[in-house]
């Protein structure tokens, strides 16, 4: 009898969450809309990564012992509940509307813009780039064809600790999305106070010496 063939081990399939080129615009924009921005999109990183992240390694790593793409087709059909929270949670990680991420990309490109067209078209790119990823990463995950003929058992879906879980990262991920406002009303007075300190220090360092 041979071996069994071991399927090798890759780095973790899971993209990043927000593109870093767009919270480092928004934060050094020094704007009121790029900050807050950039504020919400370190947000929707602590909800959409944790979820992503048990997703790849906490879910099908567990079950599979591989984070090859390429053996992962078909998971829809096995594991239905993990595909819509899968689903949702790439979402959030393209930008799409209705997503904390969405809030947060979307002030923190405005405030580029003000600043400078040249970078905002750059950021925008890097948010077209990331969501090609990101789809095409779910569409082999959970389509991609037959079920993949690397896994001779049905591989259970969720249980009720990762349903769970994965429902406390979703539900804030989108009910925030549709209703920033009581992330935007707490952030408002400490990033208007911060700007304001900053420019009035610019404008002390420029005044004239006696």
């Amino acid at each position: 009898m041979f071996p069994p063939v071991v399927p090798p081990v890759f780095p973790p399939v899971v993209p990043p969450v927000f593109p870093p080129a767009v919270y480092l615009l928004g934060v050094f924009s020094n704007s009121l809309q790029g900050i807050e921005g950039s504020i919400n999109l370190g947000l929707a990183h602590g909800l959409v990564s944790p979820g992503l992240f048990i997703c790849a390694g906490g879910i099908l790593y567990d079950r599979s012992h591989t984070r090859l793409i390429a053996f992962y087709r078909g998971m829809a059909q096995i594991m239905p509940l993990f595909a819509i929270f899968f689903f949702i949670l790439c979402l959030a990680n393209c930008g799409a509307p209705l997503t904390l991420n969405f809030i947060g990309e979307f002030l923190s490109l405005y405030g580029v813009f003000e600043r400078s067209s040249l970078y905002g078209v750059f950021a925008s790119s890097s948010i077209v780039f990331s969501a090609a990823y990101s789809m095409y990463m779910y569409q082999k995950i959970s389509f991609g064809g037959a079920y993949s003929r690397m896994f001779t058992v049905n591989i259970p879906d969720l249980n009720k600790r990762e349903f769970v879980v994965l429902l406390t990262l979703v539900v804030p991920t989108v009910l925030f999305g549709i209703y920033p406002a009581p992330v935007l009303d707490g952030l408002h007075y400490s990033v208007t106070t911060l700007i304001y300190s900053f420019d009035l220090v610019l404008a002390h360092c420029d005044a004239p010496r006696d």
